[in-house]
């Protein structure tokens, strides 16, 4: 019977070797140049991502520069169009102090007026009203005579507040043209410091529109001009139903203005939940905020489009370079199968050989390994040892009185007691690299790789035991039925350097065995 090691050995001195070394290395280097490709796929896609990113980023970053530089434009514009109404405002608050109200000099400012809404386009018109809010003088030249504007806010306000200086009111449409306006005021005191009525600058909301739609937003932007206090002025678009919605819930006055009066941020509108790139700024001097904002969606598309045709260029790439590696990768392959193909035929003639080698290292009667088997296995297992520092075991096994068993029972019954022994042998040694040996006429012996003493007697009493409970009929034995006697030595490679030093110690063993009475397993010391 022969053994995998045997075989190895064996195959080693075949030119066979060789070419399994060389199919080994051509499967690694297929292994490689998938490993090479799929890594080299794998960077060309994060480079394109990656590339994307930052794209994505910068588009992003150009329009809040570009929006905080046109907010920052609008804020001028509105600060100036306020300061101009505002400065007559001032000049007919002095005038009128002066002056005082009356019908004369009423009469002379009504021209005034006049010219300076004239002068100043963006004027809806000008307008004087006394302390109970009636219309005393207005640039329109509007007859009301009924007109009474004491309940609108900003009448209100400066009555109720002493602040001498101009305040920005809500937009409201006027009473007189009907009219989206915005409105600026400042107080008129009687001499003695007491509320004498109210001088009002109005504005069209239209001046600001006309601005706002001439600017390129596109389809989803907005232009917002809100109150300090987050009431909405005027907006583009522009809904009426938008005017005065407060939007001081919004993050633009819950998270950007507490901490800096002019920014940027990508943020969602309260209004129409839309999502936009925003700058925004104070406007210098008066209680107001513009920001300008475009959608993000928007702002994003034309980066889209260039992210689609960049990946599309590198799909193309990677596709390509996958149809190269794929061809490399085949034809490796198909090396490789013709090597296989060669190393199954060499395979072929090796297992002939083989075939042909074990008949020479197999007992004919038992079908355990030979004495030749023996010899280059022990040389194969001791090496092994010595260079991987495992363990290495070996039984000799001798029958009891066998001479006797012949004599009494013949060479036939010897025999076949002998086949019966190698059975038991063989069936007690489950591992595959182990060895089962015919040593010479009624003597066995056991190679047990990578055992040590322990685990080599354990195995020595396992065969022993099962030879004497197999209970073959031996009259002249001790016992009344066939038993063995067996030396256990584990290998040393310090003092053992042959094979034949190893088997001299358990033979040793053996001999103490058999001469303390037969019938048990013996460890070399």
């Amino acid at each position: 019977m022969g053994h995998p090691a045997v075989k190895v050995h064996i195959e080693a001195l075949q030119p066979g070797s060789a070419l399994l070394a060389e199919q080994v290395e051509a499967k690694l280097k297929v292994r490689y140049a998938v490993v090479l490709l799929v890594a080299v796929c794998l960077s060309m896609a994060a480079i394109a991502i990656w590339e994307a990113w930052n794209s994505r980023q910068y588009h992003l970053h150009d329009k809040e520069v570009a929006m905080s530089n046109l907010a920052q434009t609008l804020a001028s514009q509105a600060q100036s169009t306020i300061k101009q109404a505002d400065t007559l405002l001032f000049t007919l608050v002095d005038r009128i102090e002066k002056d005082g109200m009356g019908p004369a000099p009423f009469t002379r400012m009504q021209a005034l007026l006049s010219a300076q809404r004239s002068e100043l386009s963006q004027l809806h018109g000008l307008f004087i009203y006394d302390e109970n809010g009636r219309w005393q003088v207005n640039s329109n030249g509007a007859s009301m005579p009924n007109a009474n504007n004491s309940d609108r806010e900003y009448f209100i306000f400066h009555r109720d507040h002493p602040d001498r200086g101009p305040h920005i009111g809500p937009s409201i449409k006027s009473r007189s043209t009907d009219e989206w306006i915005m409105t600026v005021s400042r107080r008129l005191n009687h001499p003695d410091g007491s509320f004498a009525g109210v001088v009002v600058a109005t504005i069209y909301l239209s001046h600001f529109l006309s601005l706002y739609d001439s600017i390129d937003m596109g389809t989803n932007g907005a232009i917002n001009l809100v109150a300090d206090n987050g009431t909405l002025i005027v907006r583009r678009p522009f809904k009426e139903a938008d005017i005065g919605t407060s939007v001081a819930s919004g993050p633009l006055f819950t998270q950007l203005l507490p901490h800096a009066s002019f920014g940027t941020a990508t943020i969602k509108s309260v209004i129409d939940g839309v999502e936009r790139v925003l700058g925004y700024r104070r406007v210098d001097g008066y209680p107001m905020v513009v920001s300008a904002a475009l959608n993000k969606d928007e702002v994003l598309a034309g980066w889209r489009q260039q992210s689609l045709n960049s990946a599309a260029i590198v799909a193309l790439l990677l596709g390509f370079l996958g149809v190269l590696g794929y061809r490399l990768i085949r034809v490796m392959k198909q090396q490789n199968h013709v090597q296989s193909v060669l190393l199954d035929a060499q395979e072929k003639l090796i297992e002939v050989n083989r075939s042909l080698e074990l008949l020479a290292l197999e007992d004919a009667l038992t079908g355990l390994a030979n004495r030749r088997q023996f010899d280059l296995f022990m040389v194969a297992e001791m090496g092994r040892a010595r260079r991987s520092q495992t363990g290495l075991a070996l039984l000799m096994i001798d029958v009891d009185h066998f001479k006797l068993f012949n004599d009494h029972y013949g060479h036939v019954a010897g025999d076949e007691c002998l086949r019966k022994i190698s059975a038991i042998i063989t069936e007690n040694i489950k591992r595959p690299g182990d060895l089962a040996v015919r040593y010479g006429g009624e003597e066995f012996a056991v190679v047990l790789p990578g055992t040590d003493y322990v685990g080599a007697f354990l195995v020595a009493e396992k065969i022993r035991r099962a030879v004497q409970l197999a209970g073959i009929e031996h009259t002249e034995g001790a016992e009344g039925v066939v038993t063995v006697s067996l030396g256990v030595c584990a290998y040393d490679p310090a003092s053992q350097a042959r094979v034949d030093d190893l088997v001299g110690a358990a033979d040793k063993a053996l001999y103490v065995a058999k001469a303390s009475g037969r019938n048990m397993s013996v460890i070399a010391n």
